[in-house]
Formats: C-alpha cells, structure tokens, sequence
C-alpha cells in the first residue's frame, strides 16, 4: 500500500531531487493507511534522526514524518548551481547523482547508530 501524497514541491524544490533526502518509514507501518500517522514510532524515529543533524519533516506545519534532509545549502542555492552547471558540464548530469553518499551515510547511522537504538527501546 503506498503512502500518502505530502509534498507539491517542483521541479528543483525538493532535497531528494540533489541527493540530500530520504524517506524512512517504520517496517511495522508499511501496510497500515497513511502509515500511521499518529503512531508512537514517529516521534522516536524523528528524535533519532534530528540527534544526527538530519531535518525531520515531522515538525513542518503540514507534517511529513517518514521525510528526513541534510540542509547542505538552501534549495535556493541549490537549484542555481544544478542550472549554471548543468549548461557548462560536457556531460548530462541529475540532480540525484550525489545520493550514493547519502545512501553510505544513512546505512552506517542505521547499521551504527539507529538499529541499536531502536533494539534497546524494544522497537526491533
């Protein structure tokens, strides 16, 4: 069952599209509606990753708890380097390019950090 839509960002407006954000959403979740927008394991997941440095989505005016971002720079900022580099590189580049680094870093926090965590709390 997929989750619920949250986000209307553009083209360019959202920190998935540089490789600097990720959904997560609690194994247990998955097959409930809307994943369970009010369940308990939110609130831990998003302390969780907030000690990491990560942005949670779950403290925006319309939240969107499984969002996690590393705010490198504003998506401003961003979105003007991808459209100056993209006219002067030789080769065709995505925005999404950088998100094998993301992925590293989130597997080693999981692996690290999060799994024991969430093993001490009871969760896993």
């Amino acid at each position: 069952m997929p989750g619920p839509v949250v986000t209307a960002a553009a083209p360019g407006d959202s920190f998935h599209q540089y490789g600097l954000a990720v959904d997560v959403v609690p194994v247990a979740y998955k097959g409930l509606k809307d994943w369970n927008p009010s369940g308990e394991a939110w609130a831990r997941i998003g302390a969780i990753g907030e000690s990491l440095g990560l942005t949670w989505g779950g403290r925006w005016s319309k939240p969107d708890k499984p969002h996690f971002h590393l705010e490198a720079a504003p998506l401003s900022e961003l979105k003007a380097y991808w459209e100056k580099f993209k006219k002067i590189m030789p080769v065709e580049i995505t925005p999404t390019s950088g998100a094998a680094a993301v992925i590293i870093v989130i597997a080693l926090a999981w692996w690290f950090f999060l799994k024991p965590q969430m093993e001490r709390s009871g969760m896993l």
